[in-house]
């Protein structure tokens, strides 16, 4: 399948923010506890000092939150791990495979380790986790406990259900969408489509894309856009994303 600009930077993003979640467990980005200092690759801050990240971090959800109104649920398609774990999982190809479930488990095990480590790691260095927990340090054990089986229940249980109705950023964008948001159009004058059903089943929330595509569960992703290519060839997708100019009173195809 042909990978579009518009995918290509989306990878880029992610995999971006892969490595911003990695730098917390090798600590380049994490709180010390004993120097009472803020560490942010190599600069140190410390409670004189703090707000500086903490406003910078702030900035850059209110960024998202502003950018979302206009590009819709970017931070979904671009940034989430549980977005990441969907592509993977319901992808045509493990979708209707028998071996899906090991899959699963598989990553969810994986990503639910990751992201309890990141949480711990941003207070804590993996040495002192394990000299904690070896003490029997009984806090640290309930929260990677309760950390490890509440993304593992997210991951097995719950997947595109909790992304759709449950995750707090979900609702907020319900919230901020809008007659100017942008949105994934099915277009289909001509009669071309050919029900292969290919943009249902790339869909890693599992939408019905020809009908769905405009709703707040839809995260721009592309990838039914891409899937109408590699069925009815190159320019002739059916899928376009569209960002609405309401001052003219039409509408720009991206």
């Amino acid at each position: 399948m042909t990978m579009s600009k518009y995918s290509k930077r989306r990878r880029a993003i992610q995999g971006i923010s892969i490595a911003l979640l990695l730098s917390i467990p090798l600590r380049f980005f994490c709180f010390d506890l004993e120097q009472e200092c803020l560490r942010v690759f190599g600069m140190d801050f410390g409670l004189a000092t703090m707000f500086y990240p903490l406003f910078a971090i702030v900035g850059l959800l209110l960024v998202v939150i502003v950018l979302s109104m206009k590009k819709g649920r970017i931070f979904c398609s671009h940034m989430c791990p549980m977005h990441m774990f969907l592509e993977t999982v319901n992808s045509p190809k493990n979708k209707e495979s028998d071996s899906r479930p090991v899959k699963v488990w598989i990553w969810s095990v994986v990503l639910s380790l990751f992201l309890t480590e990141v949480i711990l790691s941003f207070f804590q260095p993996l040495d002192h986790q394990v000299k904690m927990i070896a003490s029997g340090h009984l806090p640290i054990i309930g929260i990677s406990v309760a950390l490890l089986f509440g993304f593992m229940g997210l991951f097995v249980h719950y997947q595109e259900h909790f992304c759709k109705k449950g995750c707090p950023y979900a609702l907020i964008q319900m919230l901020l969408q809008s007659d100017n948001t942008r949105f994934m159009e099915f277009a289909n004058p001509e009669k071309t489509c050919t029900n292969c059903r290919g943009c249902d089943d790339i869909c890693p929330f599992n939408l019905r894309a020809r009908f769905e595509s405009k709703g707040t569960d839809c995260t721009n992703c592309n990838l039914c856009a891409e899937a109408c290519t590699t069925e009815l060839g190159e320019d002739k997708t059916l899928f376009h994303l569209i960002d609405p100019q309401p001052a003219e009173g039409a509408a720009e195809t991206k």
